[in-house]
């Protein structure tokens, strides 16, 4: 079984690092390449496509800059070809790029990829239901819509984990008896920052601290360079004087992760319109009671695993639930929700799901 994932390299992406590590143990063949796939060369059993805006580094360029029709028929014509070889197998993280979702162009992009499928797999069902509507009147290559498919989204559980919640603590400067909820990865705008401290501000929580592994910024608009800084600066240091803040401002590197998420109780999800979020299972690896936005795939798995919600329609009551995460943490909740990421979904055990999808009983596509 040979499969061609057509990416650029994303050796940060822990989910793929992850999958193809477990895929490749089971005999699959996997080839990581934006190369092979844009040139249209070798021979595949399936062709694992996943984030459209990362297909091919000029790909990645129109998405930082403008995506145009020239290159969406190139895109297409490589789409095609490899349709009429192999069989295509997208996996959907997010409805539309973070950065692009008012974006016409993009959502041509992505309605294209979606044409050529067989098989379109989800982490939840959710997903399925907005995927139907949203393209229900695609024209799918095949005339038939694709198959779906759910797999859940694997652990975290390669990620280091040997620091102590006390000893986590202790380096990031966090009293042992503090009540802590973490944001953890990218804050995607202003209106998220905003979203934070209204829920971590709103929650009647005693001895809360509110830790963030990497806070957005926002320089003053002046014209004075060293003013701007010096604005920025005095930000920091007023979060810094009140101990209920601890704020990161830099990258957190893998092996760093584990300090945060050991130090912390609750981990909030800050979205408001969010298909997927990776750190519904992270929090859940590490043991963490998770909180979220009520929205397709992330409202549907909390809701499911009995980890918390908000309504994200309403971002007022993230306070209360940020208040009942804290709650639980006095629960079990944790363990069981570190229990079935360990035991449910395991790299192994979803590269096995995929290896049905790649090898179940297909008809000829070549044309």
């Amino acid at each position: 079984m040979k499969v061609l994932v057509a990416n650029i390299p994303l050796p940060g992406n822990r989910f793929l690092v992850d999958l193809h590590e477990a895929m490749a143990d089971m005999g699959i063949q996997i080839t990581h390449c934006h190369e092979t796939f844009w040139n249209r060369e070798g021979d595949y059993d399936v062709v694992h496509l996943h984030f459209p805006e990362y297909v091919t580094f000029e790909v990645q360029e129109a998405y930082q800059k403008e995506l145009t029709d020239e290159l969406l028929e190139r895109v297409a014509e490589r789409l095609k070809f490899w349709a009429d070889h192999s069989r295509i197998v997208i996996t959907r993280h997010v409805l539309l790029p973070h950065d692009s979702v008012n974006d016409p162009a993009w959502e041509r992009m992505y309605e294209l990829f979606y044409r050529y499928a067989d098989v379109v797999v989800h982490f939840a069902n959710a997903s399925i239901e907005e995927f139907k509507e949203r393209y229900r009147n695609t024209d799918f290559y095949r005339d038939t819509p694709p198959t779906h498919a759910i797999i859940p989204h694997a652990n975290y559980a390669s990620l280091p984990n040997e620091i102590s919640r006390k000893e986590a603590r202790q380096k990031l400067g966090i009293p042992q008896d503090a009540q802590v909820m973490l944001v953890f990865g990218s804050i995607r705008n202003f209106e998220e920052c905003d979203l934070i401290l209204q829920a971590f501000q709103g929650a009647k929580t005693k001895n809360k601290l509110l830790l963030v592994s990497r806070w957005r910024e926002k320089l003053a608009d002046v014209s004075w360079i060293r003013l701007k800084y010096w604005i920025r600066d005095w930000k920091r240091l007023y979060y810094k004087l009140h101990p209920q803040y601890n704020f990161n401002y830099d990258f957190v590197e893998e092996d760093d992760a584990q300090t945060f998420l050991n130090a912390s109780d609750v981990l909030f999800i800050p979205r408001f319109k969010v298909l997927n979020s990776g750190n519904v299972t992270l929090g859940m690896t590490f043991g963490k009671v998770v909180v979220g936005p009520n929205s397709w795939d992330v409202g549907e798995l909390l809701t499911e695993t009995g980890n918390v919600t908000f309504d994200p329609e309403n971002p007022a009551t993230a306070s209360a639930a940020v208040e009942k995460a804290f709650e639980l943490t006095k629960t079990d909740l944790g363990a069981t929700n570190r229990k079935r990421s360990l035991e449910d979904w395991t790299p192994k055990q979803c590269a096995g799901l995929y290896r049905k999808i790649y090898t179940s009983k297909q008809e000829s596509y070549t044309r």
